[in-house]
């Protein structure tokens, strides 16, 4: 079985679309879990926390292939983390709301459902705060997958005999 996909999820897009409203360098929004650090530099970070599915449909086509298509919801959490943290946050969600922006998430084939409340995370560390926000996003999105599908050209159907003799 030969799978191939035709559409799925892309945080990369999502990422140089927030570094974009943000008039900031595509650097400074990364993975969660990137190595590089700067505290000196104000950064953001993206993590997909879940991703859910809310529908799906199958479509068989000539050529023995099948396209299996599934809506999806993914709850992205966008963490800001430096100087300024709940400020750029919060400028993101009004941002999020855009003409824009929307059009953007739209060509990068996705839609904005909802913003969470923005969480201020600040702490202490070590002799001073670290400034830290949060808000996740839930977005909605399609996930296409092509399955080839082998034909089957002949089967050997074989019975078993149990000596079951039946009289009509």
């Amino acid at each position: 079985m030969d799978t191939k996909t035709l559409q799925a999820l892309d945080l990369t897009g999502l990422k140089v679309l927030i570094a974009k409203a943000l008039n900031v360098n595509e650097s400074l929004v990364r993975d969660s879990y990137s190595k590089t650090l700067n505290d000196k530099t104000a950064y953001l970070t993206l993590h997909l926390l879940t991703s859910t599915q809310k529908g799906r449909e199958y479509k068989f086509f000539e050529g023995e292939k099948e396209v299996i298509t599934s809506t999806r919801e993914a709850v992205v959490s966008v963490n800001a983390f430096g100087k300024n943290a709940n400020f750029i946050i919060e400028k993101l969600n009004t941002l999020f709301y855009s003409s824009e922006c929307l059009k953007e998430l739209k060509i990068l084939g996705l839609g904005l459902v909802t913003i969470s409340p923005i969480r201020n995370l600040s702490q202490i560390v070590g002799g001073g705060v670290e400034e830290r926000a949060s808000i996740d996003l839930t977005l909605s999105y399609i996930n296409r997958v092509e399955v080839s599908q082998n034909e089957i050209k002949t089967a050997e159907i074989k019975t078993a005999d149990f000596g079951i003799k039946v009289n009509r």
